[in-house]
């Protein structure tokens, strides 16, 4: 059981609100937005007794699940998908992991204690235009 005070945190996608041309993703982008609309449904059910329940959705992030699905590629294919994502991304490059906890961390700290019901995109501003 979760007591009050507790934070529930759970990771979404950019997938949840934009699609990326040639890259079907109807069943992913799917179960994210089920996702964010369950954080809103249980931070308004748990609220009372004390509980937050946010999302994080990220964008592309340098994990090692993202190297494994292009590590087939050939190297140039591999290059052309970075400098794509990175002149993609108003910041200017690939997500990492860091900038995911970070976030999450702030979420779960008393500096969050009045943030509920909401999706905090982590993605350089990708999802912004």
């Amino acid at each position: 059981h979760l007591s009050a005070g507790a934070s529930v945190i759970n990771i979404s996608s950019y997938f949840a609100s934009k699609m990326i041309p040639k890259r079907p993703s109807s069943l992913y982008s799917l179960s994210k937005g089920a996702l964010n609309s369950l954080t809103k449904s249980l931070a308004f059910e748990l609220g009372p007794r004390g509980i937050r329940v946010n999302a994080i959705a990220p964008g592309t992030i340098d994990t090692a699940m993202r190297r494994k699905s292009i590590v087939n590629l050939p190297q140039q294919a591999q290059d052309e998908l970075k400098a794509y994502v990175e002149r993609s991304y108003p910041l200017g490059r690939i997500g990492r992991p860091a900038d995911v906890a970070g976030m999450a961390v702030h979420l779960a700290s008393d500096e969050a204690a009045w943030t509920s019901g909401s999706i905090f995109a982590v993605d350089g501003g990708y999802t912004a235009g």
